[in-house]
């Protein structure tokens, strides 16, 4: 009776009026951080506008992402503010019941979670206090491990996770920029999907190889215009090995003609009876002939006088 005369009457206990002081002071601080992330989001907002301008979509998906954050916060702390209102208001009521109301139950829940997520609102952390000294510490508990039936709202957990937005999310920003400030946006999706392989494509692959005339190295390569440092592409190792073996045996023939058209333009005896007997016998065995080649060389004259003396 005590209690419920309190709640008309709007008296509360000394812990009530410091929960109710704690929730004004953190009212306070929500204002002071919404206009620091009021001031980064415009910071990244203006980044991102340069960046489209300047040409470079990529930069800009990715300087995005601090956009979506400072956006999330920024409703996360609106959310946080109306919040601390209603216990405020209902202070009376939270002072009357040992468990926590249904009414009550997301605002309550909603801040024991984000008290340990945001770090510049430290009032929350004491909120967070009084509240599991009032409704239990299995309250505060379920409320921090998102158990079943907490009553916090899905909003607030998915603007406060720390996972990377979406990619339609982020291009959808550089959209709305991009209209908001009339700057063609060229998205490059293609860079960001990763390619489907289906069985028809595979099969598809597999008929282009089949139809792709086999790269094998030919003898006479006067009428390609095909560089030779192109690559050559084989379907598996059996193809490549037998290319391999095609071209070893292209050069070897092509070796063994050059010799030979070597040999043929040369037309030097000589040359001949080096080959067939080289080494120190063989230059002796051709000392008389070579006198039989300076006798033969020499003029008529020569040996004609020679001839007369002789015979004088």
């Amino acid at each position: 009776m005590g209690r419920t005369l309190d709640v008309l009457l709007g008296r509360t206990t000394k812990q009530t009026a410091r929960l109710k002081s704690l929730l004004g002071l953190a009212t306070k601080r929500i204002a002071v951080v919404r206009a620091h992330r009021q001031v980064r989001l415009a910071q990244a907002r203006g980044d991102v506008e340069q960046l489209l301008r300047l040409g470079h979509p990529d930069r800009a998906l990715a300087r995005a992402e601090q956009v979506l954050r400072e956006q999330d916060g920024l409703d996360v702390l609106d959310t946080l503010e109306s919040y601390c209102n209603l216990l405020s208001d209902r202070a009376a009521l939270v002072d009357a019941q040992r468990e926590c109301p249904d009414e009550l139950r997301e605002a309550a829940s909603g801040l024991v979670y984000a008290a340990a997520r945001l770090g510049d609102l430290p009032e929350l952390q004491e909120v967070r206090a009084l509240l599991a000294a009032k409704f239990g510490r299995g309250f505060v508990a379920a409320a921090a491990e998102l158990r079943s039936g907490c009553g916090i709202n899905t909003k607030i957990v998915q603007k406060l996770s720390t996972k990377q937005p979406a990619l339609e999310s982020r291009q959808m920003v550089l959209l709305q920029i991009g209209a908001e400030k009339e700057i063609p946006v060229r998205l490059h999706n293609t860079s960001y999907q990763e390619p489907v392989i289906s069985n028809s494509h595979t099969q598809r692959t597999d008929e282009q190889d089949d139809e792709r005339p086999r790269a094998t190295p030919r003898a006479d390569d006067d009428d390609d215009d095909v560089s030779a440092h192109a690559p050559l592409t084989f379907k598996d190792v059996e193809a490549a090995a037998q290319a391999a073996f095609e071209s070893a045996a292209t050069a070897a023939a092509a070796a063994k003609a050059a010799i030979e058209l070597s040999r043929a333009g040369s037309g030097d005896p000589d040359d001949d009876r080096y080959r067939r007997t080289p080494g120190r016998a063989h230059a002796d065995d051709e000392m008389p002939h070579r006198g039989e080649d300076l006798a033969r060389s020499r003029p008529a004259s020569v040996r004609t006088n020679r001839g007369a003396l002789a015979a004088y």
